[in-house]
């Protein structure tokens, strides 16, 4: 009997039912833009071929997640100084972004572009059989970026996000279902998306509510060498 490999997702705040509809796949993940391109340029003769019939572009969505907010929420910047609200209700100021300490990145690089980095932390937990990348959502063209970064979580794991804050940013307003990420799982086995019912509780696991660091247990080989 032929058993896919499972991607479980895992919300301990926001439920379930309404999480589902911020996690896309092809063809619903494509950007909206995509529906008002031609199949074909009908004023260029010498090449009639747009991102429509782009292998990379096609490919590259027919293999990913896209993540999209699930709330409206803006991030005001005055000085050293942020402020942020989620929707309007009892989610608005209910700790879902805090700001990345400086050394753990910033403070040790040449840095003239970044004010600081926030973290947004939606209780929304995932389990995969395969190393998970996590990437910005370039072909949306937001007014902001998301850190890339490639996770073990073969037992549940947060799914946070870094939004990195440029130093001439004043605010950054974003929309509900604005593409924030895109989920990448590396293998080309067939996976089955898993809504879970029951929320993930770490303390199930042997993670970092035991020990002070289990890098070890989170750390991926070397996938290349000469």
């Amino acid at each position: 009997m032929f058993f896919r490999k499972k991607f479980e997702i895992y919300s301990n705040r926001i439920p379930i039912n309404f999480i589902k509809n911020f996690f896309t796949i092809y063809p619903k993940n494509l950007p909206s833009y995509f529906k008002n391109i031609p199949r074909e340029c009908p004023f260029n003769l010498e090449n009639k071929l747009n991102i429509k019939t782009c292998s990379g572009f096609l490919n590259y969505f027919r293999n990913v997640i896209v993540f999209s907010s699930p709330f409206d929420f803006i991030i005001l910047i005055k000085g050293n100084e942020i402020k942020y609200k989620f929707g309007s209700g009892s989610f608005s100021g209910n700790g879902m972004m805090t700001e990345h300490p400086p050394e753990q990145f910033l403070q040790y690089i040449n840095n003239n572009k970044y004010l600081t980095v926030l973290k947004m932390t939606f209780e929304i937990f995932i389990k995969s059989d395969y190393p998970v990348f996590i990437n910005n959502s370039w072909w949306s063209l937001n007014n902001f970026e998301i850190i890339p970064g490639v996770i073990n979580c073969k037992t549940p794991l947060q799914l946070n996000l870094f939004l990195p804050i440029k130093k001439n940013e004043e605010k950054i307003v974003i929309k509900q279902n604005t593409p924030l990420a895109i989920i990448n799982v590396e293998t080309d086995k067939k996976i089955k998306i898993i809504f879970k019912n029951e929320k993930a509780d770490l303390r199930d696991f042997n993670g970092l509510e035991y020990v002070m660091s289990n890098l070890k247990n989170k750390i991926l080989p070397n996938k290349f060498n000469f």
